[in-house]
């Protein structure tokens, strides 16, 4: 019975690694829901790079890309507006999301990029762990 399962899981590798290198395909390009945005950031590991729209910063969406395909949309929040009691409502997208497979807020006491103060990111994800590890 070793032997079949053994046997089973080798055939079964190509299927997976042609699923983990196809693990974008299924993503939206940028250039199709945001083609006005600007890249605020190179390439950041398991995140490509970020593209907002100048005009929706600090908050977002800022669109986090690799090979030309949204990964996750990012918001980031000032440190400042959450001790000032600020509500957020109505927050959108700017896409149709493809199934969120996981969810991350950070706190970044130095800030990120331009925004040099205390904010927190919250990044939706799009892309499955195993297929962001590759970038």
């Amino acid at each position: 019975m070793k032997l079949k399962s053994v046997a089973l899981v080798v055939a079964c590798l190509p299927l997976a690694t042609t699923a983990a290198a196809d693990g974008l395909s299924h993503l939206p390009l940028l250039s199709d829901i945001a083609p006005a945005a600007v890249a605020i950031s190179p390439h950041v590991p398991q995140m490509g790079a970020h593209w907002a729209e100048p005009a929706n910063l600090p908050l977002g969406p800022i669109y986090c890309v690799i090979d030309g395909r949204v990964v996750c949309v990012e918001y980031m929040f000032l440190a400042s507006e959450f001790a000032a009691a600020t509500d957020w409502t109505g927050i959108t997208p700017g896409m149709q999301t493809p199934p969120i497979t996981q969810i991350d807020m950070e706190f970044k006491p130095d800030g990120a990029g331009p925004f040099q103060e205390p904010l927190y990111q919250l990044h939706l994800y799009f892309a499955e762990s195993e297929v962001l590890a590759a970038h």
